[in-house]
């Protein structure tokens, strides 16, 4: 599904700490690891090209023990809380933003104690990138 133009809009609340995983419930939120959660912005759920929110509980970690790879282009910002690459052992806090190139190694991640949320963007590889701007 080809992204869509969107006015402003306030996103749902986060589920809160604890909140059980349910892979039948129909939630704005879904559930992408223990203690992770996604909300779908733009896009489609499984695209590589997307616009998401994702809430890592306090304390929650990657599903992954090693470096995670990806075929495309990701960016982030940190809009609450903390998050710490367990590799690097660098944390970052709110206003934090990465820009990932397919292929670059990064995390696995653990959350502060207040937990991390996050405005993540995905596109895909193919589309061209104009750098000189």
């Amino acid at each position: 599904m080809p992204l869509e133009q969107k006015e402003f809009s306030l996103p749902p609340p986060h589920p809160p700490p604890g909140t059980p995983v349910d892979p039948d419930a129909v939630r704005p939120w879904h559930s992408i690891g223990p203690g992770i959660w996604e909300l779908l912005l733009n896009g489609s759920r499984d695209s590589e090209e997307k616009s998401v929110l994702q809430w890592y509980e306090p304390n929650a970690v990657s599903v992954t023990d090693g470096a995670i790879t990806h075929p495309y282009v990701e960016e982030v910002c940190l809009l609450q809380g903390g998050l710490e690459d367990l590799t690097l052992r660098q944390a970052w806090s709110t206003g934090a933003y990465a820009y990932r190139y397919p292929g670059m190694e990064h995390g696995p991640y653990k959350a502060s104690p207040t937990g991390c949320l996050m405005f993540v963007k995905l596109l895909s590889a193919s589309r061209p990138v104009d750098l000189s701007t």
